[in-house]
């Protein structure tokens, strides 16, 4: 290929290997041997090089060619259209486009040309197109073949067919659609649609079905009736990419039709609308209901309006339209269906049928469905009645008689016959009524003797409730009903009855009965007063206890307002009780007073008396009060002796402050003689220390000692009264922090002994932190003091409990005796002299006291010779 200026022969581009006319040798030869026509174009679209298969396609040379823009090669009404300056824009924007059209040769000939034109970017600058051209006659031709075929087809199409192409030029008609069309195919092939009818340009509903179908390639259709041929058209456009196929019928005949059914269908309607107690409804062949009426949709959650223009099976339940689909289906077959279905709480009878016309071909269908609730109910209740009386008979619950007057025969099935002991076959045949007044109690026989008597003489009902012995031996209960029927002149003819076994039931009432006089008897001896109301506040009863309490029988009460008569006031404040304040008066309200009411009152015997009153209301089935109980107890010796023990109380609390102002005062008046003692006594072994002998020295270092233990006891006694006093309000309290205090408190005393004090880790408490302290110091105090000959070990460990902590402090030192161990928590009770140990013999005491505020106890765990481990506990914290 020549006329090309330019190949890319830069380094790195298309063979960039070889030199430039080696390169342009090995293009040159690619295209041509390419069977494609290939065309480079300028970016303006010209020519720049072509292969020799263009030029073949074309009939120009190559230099005639070469300059000439692209469009050279379009028909006339493409460049006219503006085509192919298109095709170049779509090429740029998207970097190729295919397209397929007629080409127009150097001699004015034509050939079909299916072409690629892709935009050539050097750098991201445009430089031109390069358009591959491959000549597709051959093929279009066959295609046109095969098209002629199809319009042979088409025009075997029973259906009225015409195509149209893009601009809705007729292409294609068949002989049905030249017949509704009434114009020849020469007519109208070529012709636009509108032009050969314009009216149907103005019906909007077909301008936009053909102009929908072309641009959206969406089938359409439409459906009128079209006056400038007379008669109702049905329509159905498909679109393709070179137009729009159209079918279409006349269906004059079918509206028709149809209007004459929407006539008949009116009459259905209105006879529908007034059909009772049910649904009357129509359908089509696609299942579609046109018509629903009937007083039965008063009863259903669907209105008529909701069915019409639907299919069934878009309106019911899915359970409900898979049971009328059959019957739905069956109708458009020609077949009447029945069936019962439940729908909406309700049971209906649904009849499906078919509507024929006059050919007899179905072309609807019809449904009435009938409310029968009522019925069914009427029959389920007949049904329940008839298996309950079998049952009973069955079960020996009830049983029948007939008894022959005058011939004495009385006869009655198996069941009753066995319940008195007779033979079933002889029961059967018929025997004398004396043999059944036989097996009745004898202590009741001759009551339902004269009742049967009285009956049969009256021509009256009968009814006895009476005790019977069975074949058995075992005694039953039993009711018998019946009535004597007469003749015309008052004679006694037959007399049937029925027989029922009551025993369960009069079981249950002599239980409630022996119940009943059980709880009497309870009600009169309970050692509380107990008194019960109506509804409506009567009094209806008051056992001896509340007599006594109100001082006579005075309950004597129709209602609430005369509970006027009762004076009381509330006992903590001395105001006057109303009415609606008493127990009895809430209780009626439904209130269930757990909380007792405390009153005192002044009964009617003078005395006043301090009461507590609770109270329960009774309901009845419906949730209603049917009775009041309300319990009064004299707490009059109660309510002194509370007043005695708080009186009681609070001079203790008195007699403690005293107390402890005492052993204040005392501990004050009586320390300050020992500091003279113990200040005279040295002053002499100071001042006369030359005058005394080593046993004087020896009495005043005695008198001394005395003194200041008895000055350490006094400071101890006056600490051990106060733990109560003086103790600070209760605080969560981290032993791990109050165990390090005391254990820096006892350093000196732990290196001097070289003990070993070991702990686990310790909670937090509810607790006085200076009082928890001073159970550590005292408890390990005693650890290091008796340790025996080793040095001490100590351990401090911790347990929770029953909802509070175990503080253990365990020692190996020398023990404590089993018989001695209650002795340790004594005050001034000391195991061992001051010679052996020093101490006041407070410590422990004080311990267990400080434990006891805490509300827990302090023990200990001994041998002698085997260590100690005192234990207290200790409330958890509240956190």
């Amino acid at each position: 290929m020549t006329g090309r200026a330019d190949t890319n022969t830069e380094e790195g581009g298309f063979w960039g290997d070889v030199d430039a006319d080696t390169a342009l040798r090995r293009y040159e030869t690619l295209l041509e041997t390419v069977g494609d026509g290939v065309c480079q174009l300028d970016a303006e679209g010209r020519v720049v090089a072509v292969n020799d298969v263009v030029l073949e396609q074309t009939g120009y040379d190559r230099e005639a060619l070469l300059g000439r823009h692209v469009e050279t090669l379009y028909r006339d009404e493409e460049r006219t259209a503006d085509v192919p300056r298109r095709h170049l824009e779509d090429a740029l924007a998207d970097g190729s486009v295919e397209t397929e059209g007629w080409r127009v040769r150097r001699d004015g000939s034509e050939f079909r040309a299916s072409e690629t034109l892709r935009a050539l970017r050097e750098d991201g600058t445009h430089r031109g197109y390069l358009l591959v051209v491959r000549d597709v006659t051959a093929r279009h031709e066959r295609e046109a073949g095969l098209s002629t075929e199809l319009e042979a087809v088409l025009g075997r199409i029973s259906d009225a067919f015409y195509a149209v192409d893009e601009e809705f030029r007729f292409t294609h008609v068949n002989e049905r659609a030249e017949e509704l069309l009434e114009h020849h195919e020469g007519e109208l092939l070529g012709r636009r649609l509108w032009d050969v009818f314009p009216s149907a340009a103005e019906i909007d509903e077909v301008w936009e079905a053909f102009h929908t179908a072309r641009d959206t390639q969406e089938a359409t259709s439409y459906e009128l009736y079209y006056d400038t041929l007379d008669f109702w058209v049905e329509a159905n456009l498909y679109p393709s990419e070179t137009g729009i196929s159209v079918y279409f019928r006349d269906i004059t005949e079918r509206k028709e039709r149809q209007q004459a059914l929407e006539e008949s269908e009116q009459r259905y309607r209105t006879l529908a609308e007034y059909f009772p107690n049910g649904l009357v409804t129509l359908f089509d062949h696609d299942l579609v209901y046109s018509l629903a009426a009937g007083q039965g949709f008063d009863r259903i959650p669907v209105e008529p309006g909701d069915l019409e223009g639907r299919r069934f099976d878009e309106v019911w339940p899915d359970e409900t339209a898979a049971e009328l689909r059959p019957a739905f289906e069956s109708a458009l077959d020609g077949e009447e269906t029945s069936i019962e279905l439940a729908y909406a709480g309700r049971e209906w009878l649904f009849h499906a049928v078919p509507i024929t016309d006059d050919r007899g071909d179905v072309f609807a269908g019809m449904t009435m469905a009938q409310d029968v609730t009522e019925q069914k109910e009427h029959e389920h209740y007949l049904e329940e009645a008839k298996e309950q009386l079998e049952a009973a008979t069955e079960a020996g619950a009830v049983g029948t008689w007939e008894w022959q007057v005058p011939e004495d025969e009385f006869v009655t099935g198996p069941t009753f016959a066995r319940t008195f002991g007779v033979d079933p076959e002889d029961a059967r045949e018929g025997v004398p009524i004396e043999r059944l007044l036989s097996s009745i109690h004898e202590d009741d026989r001759e009551r339902v003797a004269e009742k049967i008597d009285a009956a049969v003489e009256n021509c009256a009902e009968y009814e006895a409730e009476y005790r019977v012995r069975n074949a058995n031996g075992e005694l039953r209960w039993v009711v018998a009903r019946g009535h004597v029927e007469c003749d015309d002149e008052g004679e006694a003819v037959t007399f049937p009855g029925a027989l029922t076994d009551i025993t369960e039931r009069k079981r249950a009432e002599l239980e409630l009965e022996r119940q009943r006089r059980e709880l009497e008897t309870l009600f009169d001896v309970l050692p509380v007063g107990a008194v019960v109301a109506d509804a409506d506040g009567s009094l209806l009863r008051a056992n001896d206890a509340a007599r006594e309490i109100w001082g006579g029988d005075v309950f004597d009460v129709d209602s609430v307002d005369e509970y006027e008569k009762y004076t009381a006031t509330w006992a903590d404040s001395g105001d006057p009780v109303d009415p609606q304040d008493w127990t009895m008066y809430r209780v009626l309200q439904g209130e269930a007073v757990a909380e007792p009411n405390v009153y005192e009152i002044e009964a009617f015997d003078g005395e006043r008396r301090i009461i507590m009153e609770h109270g329960m209301p009774v309901y009845d089935d419906y949730g209603n009060v049917s009775r009041a109980v309300v319990t009064l107890t004299d707490v009059t010796e109660r309510r002194e002796s509370k007043r005695k023990l708080e009186d009681t109380v609070e001079k203790l609390e008195e007699s403690n402050e005293r107390l402890e102002q005492f052993a204040y005062a005392a501990s004050h008046d009586l320390q300050e003689p020992l500091r003279m003692i113990t200040s005279y006594l040295q002053l002499i072994e100071r001042r006369y220390t030359d005058q005394l002998d080593e046993e004087a020295e020896e009495f005043i270092d005695f008198a001394v000692d005395g003194a200041e233990r008895m000055r350490e006891m006094i400071d101890a006694l006056l600490e051990y009264s106060r733990v109560e006093t003086r103790g600070d309000p209760f605080e969560p309290v981290d032993l791990e922090t109050v165990l390090d205090d005391v254990l820096a408190d006892l350093q000196l005393q732990i290196r001097e002994t070289d003990a070993d004090v070991t702990s686990e880790s310790l909670p937090t408490v509810q607790g006085d932190a200076s009082q928890l302290r001073q159970v550590f110091q005292n408890l390990l105090d005693n650890g290091l003091t008796y340790h025996g000959d080793d040095p001490p070990s100590i351990h401090v460990d911790v347990d929770r409990r029953d909802g509070e902590w175990v503080v253990s402090v365990a020692d190996e030192g020398i023990g404590i005796d089993p018989g001695d161990q209650d002795r340790v928590f004594t005050v001034f009770d000391r195991l061992h002299s001051h010679e052996e140990y020093e101490g006041t013999g407070i410590g422990l005491a004080l311990c267990e006291r400080i434990v006891e505020r805490h509300g827990g106890d302090i023990w200990v765990d001994s041998e002698p010779g085997e260590g100690a481990t005192f234990s207290f506990t200790l409330p958890v914290a509240d956190v």
